[in-house]
């Protein structure tokens, strides 16, 4: 579907502009939707709302996030990826305009709770996801995992930009600064650059385009797709896909509680934030290194060996003692954490194409988020009964085993056969 795309020569591969721009989209999807914490005070102050009141907003934001996401794929499968995360991000920065003129706890629950999460459905990592994956397919590990740092780089840049801006103008105008980010900056960007599919405008998959044996297996994957009630009955789905809960789970259970963990081991309040922070570094540096290194020692190897990382991660942390431990984690955990969504995503990718690649994965990212709601209400339940996170920690230590496991029962030759570049993993 065409949208007033900025013209190029022809012989200009548009791959590496749509890398850029859902870089750009997941880097304002993601600073936007994790920045709530960052209003919780300024809102309390304000109007002297509880903080589990607020918390339960956010609750309210990942359920509804989960639920959309299965609807936002089959949107994407129907109308492309183009004008879904178009429209939710700009539904997004008019939720976070609305936001600025919120005085009842009801409004917030609806722009932030409802309406963002509707947004941040469609322009997350899964719709982005979608996209990549159709203009790479022999390059898909690496450019998936460059345009998932937007996601790393949108926690380093966006969230401390949300504190500024408070700070220095008040959380009205916080609301409407990174409102206006994602209607001025992101949504413009999508329309006037991207295209939906390499075919649209007279392209191939990785700018392939001539008669050798690579180029022609590259564009045999390209053209191969597994309808989406077919692929919902394949082992190989329902292996990545609970695999990738064990990555849900411990995701949202370290990023709600280890800031009062931190607390717990004698930390001020504001070593959460720096943890999490030094975690999205760590995460950024890895998406860079895993993204060149997936295709040769295989998805299914490399997302194993993430969920063990991760898994000795939280066994670490359940007995850690010492705030140095914390930082040691920080580190660890992030170089194992987000790197897990373009591995899953190029996993299902080649198994089932991606005609219906985005009601596929938003299968799998319900899935991802009750268990990453599960997460949370059990790290809050077993600290409140234990009185300590170390039975959660190790719990979800356990899990990852788990998903470990599931990861090395995947297929090694997809369905929909891979070119050479990706041999390695058989």
């Amino acid at each position: 579907m065409q949208f007033g795309t900025i013209r190029r020569d022809d012989s200009t591969f548009l791959g590496p502009y749509v890398v850029g721009v859902t870089f750009l989209a997941l880097m304002g999807a993601f600073g936007l939707n994790l920045s709530a914490g960052q209003f919780f005070e300024p809102l309390t102050g304000a109007y002297g709302w509880e903080l589990s009141l607020l918390s339960l907003a956010v609750s309210v934001n990942m359920i509804t996030w989960g639920l959309f996401q299965p609807v936002m794929g089959r949107l994407i499968d129907w109308i492309g990826p183009k004008l879904v995360i178009a429209g939710s991000a700009a539904l997004m920065g008019v939720a976070f305009l609305l936001s600025a003129t919120i005085t009842t706890v009801w409004e917030f629950f609806l722009y932030y709770g409802v309406l963002t999460a509707v947004g941040f459905a469609g322009c997350s990592s899964m719709a982005n996801s979608v996209l990549v994956s159709k203009w790479y397919v022999r390059d898909r590990s690496e450019m998936l995992g460059k345009s998932s740092m937007g996601i790393n780089i949108g926690q380093l840049v966006i969230l401390p930009l949300a504190g500024f801006l408070i700070a220095i103008a008040g959380f009205q105008e916080a609301f409407m600064g990174l409102g206006l980010f994602m209607l001025v900056v992101v949504v413009p960007a999508v329309l006037l650059v991207v295209e939906n599919d390499p075919t649209d405008i007279g392209q191939h998959p990785d700018g392939i385009a001539d008669e050798t044996t690579d180029a022609r297996s590259v564009l045999a994957v390209s053209s191969a797709n597994v309808p989406f009630k077919k692929a919902l009955r394949d082992r190989n789905f329902w292996l990545a896909s609970l695999s990738f809960c064990s990555c849900g789970f411990t995701l949202y259970l370290v990023t709600i509680h280890l800031p009062n963990y931190a607390t717990d081991l004698g930390g001020g309040v504001a070593l959460g934030g720096q943890l999490l922070g030094v975690a999205a570094g760590a995460s950024a540096v890895s998406m860079w290194v895993t993204g060149k290194f997936t295709e040769r020692v295989g998805k299914r190897r490399m997302l194993a060996a993430l969920h063990v990382l991760r898994g000795i991660s939280l066994a670490w942390l359940a007995v850690s003692t010492s705030i140095w431990q914390l930082y040691v984690f920080a580190v660890v955990y992030g170089v194992a954490s987000f790197p897990v969504i373009p591995t899953v995503t190029g996993i299902i990718g080649d198994h089932f194409g991606t005609n219906a690649m985005g009601g596929i994965l938003g299968m799998s990212w319900l899935l991802h988020q009750i268990f990453a709601a599960t997460g949370v209400f059990l790290g809050g339940f077993i600290r409140d009964t234990t009185g300590s996170y170390e039975l959660a920690f190790w719990g979800g230590a356990a899990l990852l085993l788990g998903g470990a496991f599931l990861s090395i029962l995947i297929e090694s030759q997809p369905r929909v056969s891979q070119p050479a570049a990706s041999a390695a993993d058989d």
